[in-house]
This record gives structure tokens, C-alpha cells and sequence, in this order.
């Protein structure tokens, strides 16, 4: 059946308002409508034309258009915008950018605002921020678009000048002028008055150290205490510093005993002295000097003598550990080491001898060890000796030996190794924190899952075994299990917290439909992660409504089961597809799929010899596709019909029929032949193929258009055919030659 073509829809709301599409609201098959511009937007050429495809059985199919070109109408004149000879807008002189109009429509395609933007008025640059004391920027006053100016350095500074430009069409007033950096030094500046003290000027007229002073004199411009208001320099010179003679360093302790720097208290520059050793120390003696021109008070170059203290009176008290056995000494019995006589210098520079080197023999003690050690036979180890350290009971374990060495001088000097000491038994802690003792034996409190494991571990602080439990662990309800794609389908409440060995109920959640099913968390399950064990309920959904052409269902309300299958003249398989709404609310659309029209491809008519009406000849097609692929499983054959131009056949009688079967999965149009031989009804345009299944006739064909002038042809015999006004002439001409 014809349907016409659903209006234009436009969704850009500005050309919403700029094209006038009322005369193309209900086009008809095969009818054009014009699309102009709206006012007040003027038209550039023609208007365009909208069009329904002729014989338009597709309801509120789109028309078939272009856009007419259309621009906003002139705006008013502006300062600063003017047209040129081909009459585009441009900048006038002293202005700058790129024109363009603007178009506003106004609210409901009122009407539409029109107006010209982007040419700003050219203004000079700014004067560039820079340190004033520094530079002269006094020439760079209000410099136009494209100009430029020299920027100097300010006097006292020295240096050389740069250019500042302003850009090109500049429309910016705080748009500062471009330049590249100037370097500007303060190399010359008044000279201090008066002349500070140790500074001469040469007849050069440079600066030097006067008499009596020494160095490198060095005048440096620095900024004055008043540069930022009034830009002053100021003269600081360096680098002279007054003759002094060398002082004796100041030496203390043993330094001050050893060393005599008597001659050198007062050395002046360029002299030198003698330092000696002082007695009872002797040395070599060695020489200082002070440095020419020396400024620095301790300046004195010199290099320490070789002092020593050779020789010293004997010690008038003998200390314990030492005697003197023929005029040597030696370490006294029950001592070891080598002995020997040592000449000291104390601070207050008095000289004593000092024996040295022998230290007492003395038993090793037994070191301060935790319980686990019993280190009873080693409570005093001669010297040379060893002892057993043992396991403290009730620990157990091995024994180990340790040795006070040979010429032992130090309690703490046993060397040892710690014996290995285990202990295995030990209290029982009281219960709670998921353990409990029943009938002397260790299990898991309720609510609490594992098997129980006792140790004893060591606490080297309180030095005692305490007890501790472990393998117990605390029960925990399931994790919901995985929903999938789509959770909202599921109704989960019932299965929140569901305690181990629990069993709940997940249904399907509104407007979802479908039955319960059972999940259930295991047995003193202890993860949190662990999901309910159980399978998701089958959720559906009600049926479409209406329910689309092409499919039919079927209560039974005995069974209670809803049966799909697809109409007659459609092929498939039909099923329900319950897809997730969009949006944040969890909704779900019935959708029915699978059901299509069988339809020939390629169809075409092969022309036989058709005229006077009659039209002869042969309709080829290929075999039947149902959505984009070939699938004759349902198609008992194909049956071809007269039809007019909706594509719609004209008759009940077929004008010929093929059994299907015959094609594979390809779609070649030689698959189906079926020969024509009859005269067109008045208003048949074509043919149209449709395919027969067990239900009946598909709903739709596929229409084959028919040449007119093919059957507008006369025949001139069996073989051959003429065109209708070539046969009336040569009749004339016949009569013609009879008179």
C-alpha cells in the first residue's frame, strides 16, 4: 500500500529557522515539493526540491532533499567595515582583523539579528616596563602599528642601543612594544671624597695602594643607598690593606713546652727568624720568614722542628706489674706483656717516666645470660682453662664449650658459643578470642572455623615459654554472586549477610518476570570474598505490545506457556529478546527477532519477443534472502505476479510459479527462471516475485519494472517485431502505390 513521505525534521535550530519547508508536510509517492529560504535569510540560486520515492509503501520514510543555499541578510553599515569592489567586507584604514557577519535567530524564528564583528580600531603600542635608572625609554612614546623606536641606556650606564617595535596591526593599547634585551653597564662614577685611608691615584690617574699599604686596589661603581629615587652611583674601592709585621704563632699544651719562638715575636716584612726546641726536648732547629708586604698579622711561614724527649729520670715509685731485674724492667709475676719506660710531658711542661705494657693476669667470669643457659662451672675460668655451658631445665639441647684463653686480662674475656635450647610445654591460655578447650582438648569457639594448633614461644624479656593458639578463624556471611551484566535484573535483598551453612532466595526484580532460586553459603566458610553458591533465575520479561507485524504468540492457559512463531509469509525462527532499558532506572524492552520476509534477489525480466500489448519473455531471479543471508528452509517456492506501481499485485492468479530449492548460498539471478506470456493489465507497471512458504504468500514481493515501449512494439511475424508508427507507415505507403 502507497504511504506518504513524513515531513522534513531539521535538528540544527539554526537552520531550524532558516529554510521554509511548509509546502513539503504530506508528499505522496512519487510527488516533489519546493524548499526555499526562510525570511529574512536571502537565497543564493535556485530553490531545492524534496521527493518521495514513487510507489512508497515505507511509512514516515524520509524525503529525498538538499539544503538551498542560504546566507543572513546585509547588516547595517559599521565603523570601521566596507566593501569592496566585489562586494566582500572588509577593515577600513585604521582598523585591523578579520570581518564577519553574525547571524542570531530570534527566539520561535522571530526573526534573525544580523551584525558585523572583528575589525578592532589600530592603537599604538605601551611603553615597555623596564628599570627607568637603567634605560631611556623616553623616544618610545605612542608608537603606531609597524613603527619603531630606540631604546638607549641611562646615563652613567654604558652600552650600546636596541630597536623597539610594535607589531603590525596592533588593536591592543596594553600591548607592550618588542624588544631585544639591552645590556647597560655602571662602569664610571664619582670618586669618594675625601679618598679613603691606604689609596693613591696615579698620575695615570688609576688607582694604586698608597705607601705602607699592599695589594690590588680595585674600583667598582655599585648602586647608591638612593639609586631607585634619584639613580645615583657611588665609587667602593678594594682590595688595600696595611703592612704589619709577623707575630710568633700562638702555640698550647705539649706544643707550647716543646717549642721556643723567643726570636720571632715581632719578624718584619721580608725578615726572617729561628725557631728552636726547648729543653730537655732536642731537635734540630728550623727558619720562618714573613712574606713581603705582609698584611696578616699571623702571616709567619714556618715548619715545626723535629722535638723529642729523649731521656727522663727513673720513676721514683715502682707501679704494681713491673720490677727492674738488671737495670732493665719486666712484668712482675702473675702479669704479661712487654714493660717498658715512657718519657711523658705534661701540660704544665713538667717531665715524668711512665711504665707501660704489662697488664694483670685474671680469670674469666661468666657472662649475664638469659634462663635458658646454666652457667654454673663457669663462674671464674683460669686463664688456659675451658667449662660446659648446659640447657637451663626445663629447657633441652646441646652442650657447648667455652675457653678462657692464655694471658687473660680482661672478667669479660670467656669466649662462648650459645648452646641450642628448646622448650616444648608450656600453660594453657585462658579461653576466648575463638578458642575453646572441651574435654582437655583445643577446638574452635562458635562462629569460628579451622583446626587448633598450640605452640610455646619464647619471651626473652620475661624469659619464660608463653602460650599461643592460631588456626581459628573467625566465620563470615557470603558475597552476593556475580549478577552479570544487567544486576538490576535480580532482586538480591533476601541474600544480604546469609551466615555460613544459610540458605536464601534470589528472585527476578520488577518489570522482570520469572521464578525464584535458591543460593547458598557453604559451611564454615570463612572469606568474605566467597560467593553464594547457586545459579541465577531465568528472568524475562512480558511481551511486546503491540506485538510487531510478522510474528504471532500463543497462551496456553492450561500449560501456562507462551509459544512463539512467525506470521504468515514469514520465515525464521521468532524469540523473545528482553533488552535493558536506557536510562539510570533498571527497565527492560520486549523485543521481538528472528521473523523476516523471504525475498528474492536479483530479479530481473529477460525480454522474449513482448508487443502488442502482450508482454513475452522470462523472470529471473535468484533464491530467497531472509535478513542478508540466503536461506530457503522455509520457501516452498516462488510465485510471479502483475504489479502496479506501490509494487502491489493486480491479480490472484499467478502468472507463473518455480519449486524453491534449486540455489545455494550465493545470490546469482540464474538460479530461477519462470516464462511470461500475458497481456498487462492497464494499471501493471511490472512484476512482482514473491515467495511461498507453508503459511502462505509472503506479505511482500519483489517488484521487477517493465519497459512500456517493450509492449508498445507490433509483431511483424513470429521473429521479428516493429515499432507500432513504423508499421502504420508502411501500410500508407502500400495504399499509396494501389492509387
Amino acid at each position: 500500500m502507497c504511504q506518504p513521505c513524513a515531513p522534513v525534521r531539521i535538528d540544527d535550530p539554526m537552520k531550524r529557522c532558516m529554510f521554509n519547508t511548509t509546502s513539503c508536510m504530506n508528499v505522496g509517492p512519487g510527488q516533489t515539493c519546493e524548499i526555499d529560504c526562510a525570511a529574512p535569510f536571502v537565497r543564493i540560486g535556485n530553490t531545492s526540491t524534496g521527493m518521495c520515492a514513487a510507489g512508497n509503501s515505507v511509512p514516515n520514510r524520509m524525503l529525498v532533499w538538499e539544503e538551498p543555499v542560504c546566507t543572513c541578510p546585509e547588516p547595517v553599515p559599521q565603523q570601521g567595515y566596507a566593501k569592496d569592489s566585489a562586494g566582500i567586507w572588509r577593515c577600513t584604514q585604521g582598523f585591523a582583523g578579520m570581518p564577519e557577519i553574525v547571524c542570531q535567530p530570534l527566539p520561535g524564528c522571530a526573526g534573525v539579528q544580523t551584525f558585523l564583528r572583528g575589525c578592532d580600531k589600530l592603537l599604538p603600542c605601551a611603553m615597555p616596563s623596564v628599570d627607568n635608572c637603567r634605560f631611556d625609554v623616553s623616544r618610545c612614546t605612542q608608537v603606531p602599528p609597524g613603527g619603531s623606536c630606540e631604546i638607549h641606556c641611562q646615563r652613567p650606564l654604558t652600552g650600546n642601543h636596541t630597536v623597539a617595535v610594535c607589531k603590525d596591526l596592533n588593536t591592543d593599547p596594553l600591548q607592550e612594544l618588542d624588544y631585544f634585551p639591552l645590556t647597560c653597564l655602571l662602569e664610571s662614577c664619582p670618586d669618594p671624597s675625601p679618598w679613603p685611608m691606604g689609596y693613591n691615584k696615579t698620575p695615570e690617574g688609576k688607582w694604586a695602594c698608597a705607601n705602607g699599604y699592599n695589594g690590588t686596589a680595585r674600583n667598582r661603581c655599585v648602586l647608591s643607598d638612593t639609586w631607585t629615587s634619584d639613580c645615583s652611583a657611588a665609587a667602593a674601592l678594594t682590595g688595600c690593606s696595611p703592612v704589619v709585621p709577623c707575630l710568633a704563632p700562638t702555640v698550647t699544651g705539649t706544643e707550647f713546652c716543646a717549642l721556643d719562638f723567643s726570636a720571632c715575636t715581632s719578624v718584619d716584612p721580608g725578615e726572617m727568624c729561628e725557631v728552636h726546641c726547648k729543653n730537655p726536648f732536642t731537635g734540630a732547629k728550623t727558619e720562618a720568614y714573613c712574606p713581603h708586604g705582609n698584611t696578616n698579622p699571623n702571616g709567619l711561614v714556618w715548619t715545626r722542628p723535629p722535638c723529642v724527649l729523649e731521656t727522663c729520670d727513673e720513676p721514683g715509685t715502682i707501679p704494681a706489674g713491673f720490677r727492674r731485674v738488671n737495670d732493665n724492667w719486666e712484668c712482675a709475676q702473675s702479669y704479661t706483656g712487654f714493660a717498658q719506660k715512657v718519657c711523658e710531658m705534661t701540660d704544665s711542661c713538667e717531665v715524668r717516666a711512665v711504665l707501660e705494657g704489662c697488664a694483670q693476669l685474671v680469670p674469666c667470669q661468666a657472662p649475664q645470660s638469659d634462663c635458658r643457659y646454666d652457667m654454673y662451672g663457669c663462674v671464674s675460668v683460669q686463664p688456659g682453662s675451658t667449662c660446659m655451658v648446659r640447657c637451663q631445665v626445663p629447657f633441652a639441647g646441646t652442650v657447648t664449650v667455652a675457653t678462657c684463653l692464655d694471658g687473660n686480662t680482661a672478667t669479660d674475656g670467656l669466649v662462648w658459643t650459645p648452646p641450642a635450647c628448646t622448650i616444648d610445654t608450656c600453660a594453657d591460655p585462658p579461653d576466648g578470642g575463638g578458642y575453646q578447650k572441651v574435654e582437655g582438648m583445643w577446638e574452635c569457639a562458635p562462629g569460628f572455623s579451622g583446626m587448633v594448633t598450640k605452640t610455646c614461644e619464647w619471651a626473652e624479656g620475661a624469659c619464660e615459654a608463653t602460650p599461643v593458639l592460631s588456626g581459628c578463624v573467625s566465620e563470615s556471611p557470603c558475597a552476593l554472586p556475580d549478577l552479570g551484566d544487567l544486576p538490576c535484573m535480580y532482586d538480591t535483598s533476601g541474600c544480604a549477610n546469609v551466615e555460613p551453612g544459610q540458605v536464601c532466595s534470589i528472585r527476578c526484580q520488577a518489570p522482570y518476570l520469572g521464578s525464584q532460586t535458591d543460593f547458598t553459603c557453604p559451611v564454615a566458610n570463612t572469606d568474605p570474598e566467597t560467593p553464594l553458591q547457586g545459579v541465577l533465575p531465568v528472568c524475562g520479561c512480558a511481551e511486546a505490545n503491540p506485538i510487531p507485524p510478522g510474528y504471532n504468540v500463543t497462551r496456553d492457559q492450561f500449560e501456562n506457556t507462551v509459544t512463539y512463531s512467525c506470521a504468515t509469509g514469514y520465515a525464521g525462527v521468532a524469540q523473545k529478546v528482553c533488552l535493558p532499558g536506557s536510562g539510570i532506572e533498571c527497565t527492560v524492552d520486549p523485543l521481538m527477532t528472528g521473523c523476516a520476509i523471504p525475498l528474492a534477489c536479483e530479479a530481473m525480466f529477460v525480454d522474449a519477443g513482448s508487443g502488442e500489448g502482450l508482454a513475452r519473455g522470462h523472470v529471473q531471479f535468484g533464491p530467497a534472502l531472509v535478513g542478508a543471508a540466503v536461506d530457503e528452509a522455509d520457501v516452498l517456492g516462488y510465485e510471479v505476479y502483475w504489479a502496479d506501481s506501490c509494487e502491489d499485485r493486480v491479480e490472484q492468479q499467478a502468472l507463473g510459479s518455480s519449486v524453491a530449492g534449486l540455489g545455494d548460498a550465493c545470490c546469482r539471478s540464474d538460479v530461477y527462471s519462470i516464462a511470461i506470456d500475458s497481456r498487462r493489465p492497464s494499471i501493471a507497471t511490472g512484476f512482482v516475485v514473491y515467495a511461498l512458504l507453508q503459511s502462505g504468500l509472503a506479505p511482500v514481493g519483489v517488484f521487477v519494472p517493465l519497459n512500456a515501449t517493450l509492449l508498445d512494439r507490433a509483431i511483424v511475424d513470429s521473429k521479428a517485431t516493429a515499432d507500432a508508427p513504423a508499421l502504420i507507415l508502411l501500410l500508407l505507403a502500400g495504399l499509396l502505390a494501389l492509387c
